[in-house]
């Protein structure tokens, strides 16, 4: 009984630990192998691929077998494969015959099935091997379709060389995508794997190109190709070397490969206009590198969408740090975050776009901002301050907006470099003292010009999440967030004017006279130069685009010829001509308001002012009325002011009067010629209330800083003052000492000792001026 049980027991034990050990006898996943990182566009083109960490070409599985591939493999491997269930005993038993009865091993008789199972694993090739490629071939197709058979097949299959699956060997062959390729040439790739070491070498290409007809012929046979097909297939040649495989983005393939190595990445970036882009930078740079200017970069964003439609992220090439991804690298701003700094103060209140602003020479305690061209206007209107890129009155916004504000406001838009404190910026952060990247400052332009196309498009209302950074992955979904009639970080009215103002911009040489031209078209753009020509910006805004370029070195190295307007400007808009044809912004009125406003000042009009009606963005802080005009009392001729205590109040003219404080004046009325100064008063009429003198240095400070020579001694300073009548002749004191007298010039060369000290100005017709000055020396900071 018990002898009986013990026989049962075997016999039941044995078959299933057999179907154990059948079942576990392939493990998952069946390749444990490293794939190239791929990249490919919207189009699914091929931009770019890294080499496997093994040396190989071996992308990753591939979604599907192209038919062609499917007939051929097939037909040349293993004929009856969709028949089968992993092992043909008919093709084993011709083998063993056909090696017998040769003396050696001429055929395998292995279906594609038990050739995955060889791949997966190399083994010696002998008769033990052969069995369990059978076994696991067999067990293999218990749980794999036959189409995802053929695909393990595809992409692990050796094509000479370095060369490994369909897919690399398709574009290493023929610059192609597998889908795309004839029969010939997936026949030749068909007969490969059996094979190849044929594709190395010239003196075999006749034996590869035999094999490749004789599989046509078969496939003619059987009835998978016709007579004309034939024909012209067997005409085509074998290609000659395999080919290099595009490299479109490789800064972009850098960034996947971090993100995750061994996949393929679809991205938004459109094939054509990636190449086209490229070439124009490669273009430039042939003329930027005589002035030892070695790296350019730019990106094409979609405004509607934020994807990226071109991305290159420096010059091709393997010197000059061509490697160095720009487009991601934090670089000295410039003058490039002045539009958001303009657009902040619009929508706030604390400017109109043709409001004017002070342009004067500026000081603070340890900083002097400069224009660009070291002139100055006086005053100029707050658009064409921005349109001109005028640094001191960009500075002076900054600080009545607060750099803290500002900070907080470029955080919004997306600049998350800018993340210190801002008392690290200081006002120098509106002229390159911050750092962005170009990736960012793109986007940030791109979330304006969506903002604004939503607001006219949503019947005034905003999308709460309207600023997000740009998508380069096609998978990435986005969310713009729901409807509201808050705007999310700038009004639709700021972000018109702003755009508008931008379109002012000088262009380049090239593009002189663009507004005659019907087939111009109109594009908001902004240039900058960071401190040393170290870095050159240049981005342009249209309904439907952004484009940023930057030019300079990777090294930070400076050039003089580093500079937004020439270097990096001709480039923008040479890839603006690759682009379709643009419009322009809708004029957002339902975030406006009209109001009066004075048409010399374009302040709100005051009661002395030729009143101008304007649409404005709508702002809850309303700036005070023009100060600028004032009323004034002359004589009966107009050649002189008089007072109630002089003249007969009967016959005098009472006259609005455009009066700037005096040096704004000194330099406006160099720039425009009918200005008319207040005239004097009469004799006996005293000086009134008129300021006849204004200090340019020192200004709003009265700290002086004496300079110290190399010697260690302490230098001279120049004090200057601006007088309404140029001509005067003023007469300067320091402390009761007489120093001497200046005229239309006004300028004195003073050498005090460290302390406090009083300055005593009078002109020629009594009029007096006081100002308080502290010295400081050399390690004296009190």
């Amino acid at each position: 009984m018990i002898i009986g049980s013990r026989k049962r027991l075997v016999f039941i034990s044995i078959p299933l630990l057999l179907f154990i050990g059948f079942w576990f006898s392939l493990s998952f996943p069946l390749f444990k192998v490293p794939y190239s990182t791929v990249i490919y566009s919207s189009e699914h083109k091929l931009l770019g691929a890294h080499i496997a960490c093994d040396g190989q070409w071996r992308f990753p599985q591939c979604d599907s077998v192209p038919h062609k591939f499917k007939e051929c493999i097939t037909m040349f491997e293993d004929e009856h494969f969709y028949r089968h269930p992993g092992v043909n005993l008919v093709s084993l038993g011709r083998a063993l015959y056909q090696n017998i009865s040769k003396g050696k091993i001429v055929s395998g008789g292995s279906t594609l099935s038990m050739q995955v199972i060889r791949l997966s694993k190399q083994r010696e090739r002998n008769v033990v091997s052969k069995v369990i490629e059978l076994i696991q071939a067999l067990r293999l197709e218990l749980v794999m379709s036959k189409e995802s058979i053929l695909k393990k097949y595809a992409t692990h299959a050796p094509f000479g060389g370095n060369v490994v699956g369909i897919d690399a060997a398709s574009w290493r062959y023929f610059q192609r995508p597998a889908y795309q390729l004839s029969w010939a040439e997936q026949a030749m790739l068909a007969v490969l794997p059996n094979a190849p070491g044929l594709i190395h070498t010239n003196k075999n290409r006749g034996m590869l190109k035999e094999k490749r007809d004789l599989l046509l012929r078969k496939l003619y046979n059987k009835g998978k190709i016709d007579s004309v097909t034939l024909m012209l297939a067997v005409d085509e040649p074998v290609p000659d070397h395999p080919y290099a495989l595009p490299q479109l983005a490789p800064h972009l393939l850098d960034y996947c490969r971090k993100k995750k190595e061994g996949e393929i990445y679809t991205l938004s970036l459109k094939s054509e206009l990636q190449q086209q882009v490229n070439s124009t930078l490669q273009f430039h740079h042939e003329k930027l590198k005589l002035n030892e200017v070695h790296n350019a970069c730019a990106i094409v964003i979609d405004v509607k969408t934020g994807k990226v439609l071109s991305y290159c992220g420096n010059v091709m090439g393997e010197s000059n740090q061509n490697h160095v991804d720009i487009v991601m690298a934090p670089r000295s701003t410039g003058s490039i975050l002045k539009p958001f700094l303009y657009a902040g103060c619009l929508q706030d209140g604390q400017i109109l776009p043709r409001m004017l602003v002070k342009d004067v020479p500026t000081y603070y305690k340890n900083f002097a901002p400069k224009n660009y061209s070291r002139m100055y206007s006086g005053a100029v209107p707050a658009d064409e301050a921005l349109s001109r890129s005028l640094n001191v009155p960009a500075v002076n916004m900054l600080e009545d907006y607060g750099i803290g504000r500002f900070c907080n406001l470029l955080q919004k838009t997306g600049l998350g470099t800018i993340k210190s404190d801002p008392d690290y910026y200081g006002l120098s952060l509106i002229l390159g003292g911050g750092e962005a990247t170009l990736f960012e400052l793109a986007g940030a332009y791109a979330s304006m010009a969506r903002t604004l196309n939503e607001y006219c498009t949503n019947n005034g209302l905003y999308r709460t999440k309207e600023f997000f950074s740009p998508i380069v992955f096609n998978n990435d979904t986005i969310s713009k967030g729901v409807i509201s009639s808050f705007y999310p970080v700038y009004s639709a009215g700021s972000v018109y004017y702003t755009f508008n103002a931008m379109t002012n911009v000088a262009r380049p040489p090239e593009e002189s006279g663009w507004q005659t031209f019907s087939s111009s078209r109109k594009i908001a753009w902004k240039t900058g130069t960071s401190f040393g020509y170290r870095d050159a910006w240049a981005v342009g805004v249209t309904p439907e685009y952004v484009v940023g370029v930057w030019v300079g070195n990777a090294t930070g190295e400076g050039r003089p010829g580093i500079v937004g307007g020439t270097a990096a400007g001709p480039i923008l808009f040479d890839i603006f001509h690759l682009l379709p044809a643009t419009t322009w912004f809708q004029v957002p009125y339902d975030d406006m308001e009209k109001v009066a406003v004075c048409k010399k000042s374009g302040c709100f009009s005051g009661p002395y002012c030729e009143v101008d009606s304007v649409f404005v963005p709508v702002a809850p802080v309303k700036i005070q009325r023009c100060p600028y005009h004032k009323l004034i009392h002359l004589n009966k001729e107009k050649t002189h002011q008089v007072s109630s205590d002089c003249y007969p109040v009967s016959t005098m003219v009472h006259e609005g009067w455009f009066v700037l404080p005096p040096v704004m004046e000194w330099y406006y009325k160099k720039n425009h010629p009918l200005y008319k100064t207040l005239p004097p008063f009469m004799d006996g009429c005293g000086l009134g209330n008129n300021k006849m003198m204004q200090f340019i240095y020192p200004q709003n400070n009265n700290k002086v800083y004496i300079p110290v020579g190399l010697n260690g001694a302490l230098q001279s300073v120049v004090l200057k003052v601006a007088h309404r009548n140029a001509g005067s002749t003023i007469y300067w004191h320091l402390d009761d000492e007489y120093l001497g007298a200046t005229s239309f010039v006004h300028h004195m060369c003073i050498q005090p000792d460290p302390g406090s000290h009083l300055l005593s100005l009078i002109d020629d017709k009594g009029n007096t001026l006081y100002k308080k000055i502290v010295c400081v020396g050399r390690g004296d900071n009190k």
